[in-house]
């Protein structure tokens, strides 16, 4: 990076290390692992009680659909963070804000680079919804999929993840799956969960 570069971004941010701008930006703010939904909707109230919608737009948690089977061999869906221990907001983030964001119970600061509140950069958090609603949606494709005997599968979580093989057996439920896989030089059925394969296309 030359002088002149350094120079204008250094200028972008005041004493505080706040970013001159009046428009909003994206932030990571930490908070205690598991508080990240509690500290989201106590910081929604805040914004709601000191009419801070213009200055404060947005907090989100990405969040990532898992599903799973449960001991009685029925799926669940959940959600899991993608981030755990972080929420971002997005604001116009002037001292005033900081602090308010800050004091908030259960988060534990805005995240600091270089002795600034560097935003992050722009399309970051756009990007992050984009791919999770992708994902989500195959989630739920793949949770009702089809497989047959002889189908090529990959193996996708578990103990056997990025493996591949043949599918060998299926139970009566269409829930867990036999696939043939080549381990110690000769073929190995192992029993896996439907949701631990994906079918190669």
């Amino acid at each position: 990076m030359n002088e002149e570069n350094t120079q204008n971004l250094e200028s972008a941010f005041d004493k505080d290390g706040l970013l001159i701008s009046q428009d909003p930006h994206w932030y990571a703010c930490q908070s205690n692992v598991n508080n990240e939904d509690a500290a989201k909707k106590i910081l929604e109230q805040k914004i709601v009680n000191l009419a801070l919608q213009e200055k404060l737009t947005e907090v989100y948690i990405p969040t990532k659909k898992v599903v799973k089977l449960n001991k009685k061999g029925i799926r669940e869906e959940k959600f899991v963070k993608v981030h755990p221990g972080y929420l971002y907001v997005r604001a116009v983030l002037t001292k005033e804000i900081a602090y308010i964001i800050q004091s908030s119970s259960m988060i534990t600061r805005i995240a600091v680079t270089g002795g600034v509140y560097k935003p992050l950069e722009d399309g970051y958090i756009e990007r992050i919804k984009a791919e999770l609603l992708e994902s989500n949606e195959k989630v739920t494709v793949q949770a009702a999929s089809d497989i047959k005997l002889g189908d090529l599968v990959n193996i996708v979580d578990g103990h056997f993840k990025h493996m591949q093989g043949k599918v060998s057996s299926v139970n009566a439920e269409g829930n867990r799956i036999g696939v043939l896989l080549n381990m110690f030089e000769r073929e190995t059925q192992v029993e896996l969960d439907i949701l631990e394969i994906e079918k190669v296309l």
